[in-house]
């Protein structure tokens, strides 16, 4: 399993350093115009909501309410147990590539959407069998199988990858609440009570389709992400002597130079980077062509523009709430368990903010949190899964599968953390071989919509 994801976090970073390349490493240099863009709420003609679509910005909040799921909490805390303070730093690395390959995968997608009568539909299946499918030789041959199989791993990674890892958290988490208030309670069920709260809850909004799930993100993932960053900060605030050694830890652990403060073993190069990569990706998701179904629902005609928005959202999960996360571990000054791969990365975070804050309030607090991370993060997924067994079975599928996927949160909620981990890591990567080889073969496109985009622009400027 380490050697699957060793190669596969070099490959989904040598793409995206070549993706990034190709576009003049237009995230970095439009970092600050798409945050400014993203966060002016400025709406002009184009991006108003028709009957049938959703607005831009609620396509953001959809696809951020994604990527932000227990990754953001749990997931980091792992990934230092794992990887040592060092994986943080590349999982830095892949925001900042996975910013311009997120752009591209956007792009593309608004670029080779349909229009349906419930609204518009797209993502990496139409753009790899259609963009690939107008070009002639091996492409052409190969845009089909290559879009049936990114389906398919879509659909398992919705199913499977994203049910499972996030219901489970939402469980272990509420166990650990109950823990911490020395509440004695019967673990199974706790977690299975968890798991049918959940696919209720999750039912409510997936049974009533894109919008549904559009307007309740919309609400959702701004204040969930705003209330997990200032606490973040407060109690950086109150750990502000340990923050600079913190974070000069994870600049010399990043390439195993150093063993992790207080391990008991030491950290490889490769041993730190597939793990903050491997988070990172599952993360921010960029490069496994997830959030470009979200995006193409967009009633937007601008690719560019709406390409902006995925810069932010990869720039708000990792660089803002992944970071948030690893700050307060570092810097709390509890013992990190290094190594030990089945600790639960809950009780880590709960560990680390009671440092901060009295324990009862923060067992609350992080059960929230998780809960409503999660919660979003299922919602997203619901989404891309769909658009994924649609493109496989037709509409036909929709009420059979939304039923699967609701009934699926309680499987979740009672299954092993290593396993649900595993799975859902596994199915990202397997989903960004074919996204990734579209990406590159695409890449002509994008970067000539993103040359008009510029011209017209400064065309604005000039008048």
């Amino acid at each position: 399993m380490n050697e699957f994801k060793t190669f596969f976090s070099i490959i989904i970073l040598v793409s995206g350093i070549v993706i990034s390349n190709r576009n003049g490493w237009y995230q970095l240099r439009k970092l600050g115009t798409s945050i400014k863009h993203c966060l002016s709420f400025k709406k002009d003609a184009a991006d108003r909501s028709p009957a049938t679509g959703i607005t831009p910005f609620q396509a953001l909040s959809t696809a951020l309410g994604g990527s932000i799921g227990t990754a953001n909490i749990a997931g980091v805390a792992g990934a230092i147990v794992i990887g040592g303070p060092g994986a943080i730093f590349w999982m830095w690395i892949a925001a900042f590539i996975g910013m311009g390959v997120k752009f591209a995968e956007i792009v593309l997608a608004l670029k080779y959407r349909e229009r349906t009568e419930s609204g518009y539909v797209g993502g990496a299946m139409l753009y790899i069998e259609k963009g690939l499918g107008k070009r002639k030789g091996i492409c052409r041959i190969i845009s089909r199988p290559l879009a049936l199989i990114f389906a398919v791993f879509g659909t398992c990674a919705a199913l499977i990858g994203t049910t499972l890892v996030q219901t489970n958290t939402i469980a272990q988490s509420t166990v650990d609440l109950f823990g911490s208030l020395s509440v004695g309670t019967n673990e199974m069920l706790v977690k299975t009570v968890c798991g049918v709260i959940a696919a209720i809850l999750v039912g409510m909004v997936v049974l009533g389709g894109i919008q549904r799930i559009g307007k309740a993100s919309g609400v959702i993932v701004p204040f969930m992400a705003a209330a997990y960053i200032a606490i973040s900060i407060a109690a950086m605030v109150k750990f502000r002597a340990n923050l600079p050694s913190a974070i000069l830890s994870i600049f010399t652990n990043a390439f195993g130079m150093k063993q992790a403060a207080g391990g008991a073993i030491g950290y490889t190069l490769m041993r730190s980077m597939r793990t903050g990569i491997a988070r990172g990706v599952y993360s921010n998701e960029a490069g496994i062509g997830s959030a470009p179904m979200a995006h193409a629902c967009a009633s937007t005609n601008d690719p560019v523009k709406q390409g902006m928005y995925g810069i932010f959202e990869v720039f708000v999960d990792t660089m803002l709430i992944c970071s948030m996360t690893a700050f307060v571990l570092l810097s709390s000054g509890i013992t990190i368990p290094y190594g030990e791969m089945s600790t639960s990365g809950t009780v880590i975070m709960l560990d680390a903010f009671s440092m901060a804050f009295p324990r009862k309030a923060v067992s609350i607090f992080l059960t929230l949190s998780t809960a409503l991370f999660a919660y979003t993060s299922i919602l997203g997924w619901s989404v891309y899964g769909l658009q994924c067994a649609r493109y496989l079975f037709g509409s036909r599928i929709d009420r059979i599968y939304s039923i699967i996927y609701t009934l699926l949160c309680v499987v979740g909620a009672v299954s092993r953390v290593d396993v649900v981990w595993m799975l859902g890591e596994s199915f990202n990567f397997l989903m960004a071989a074919p996204n990734l080889i579209a990406l590159m073969l695409l890449m002509n496109e994008v970067v000539r919509e993103t040359k008009e985009y510029s011209t017209m622009e400064l065309k604005k400027i000039k008048k």
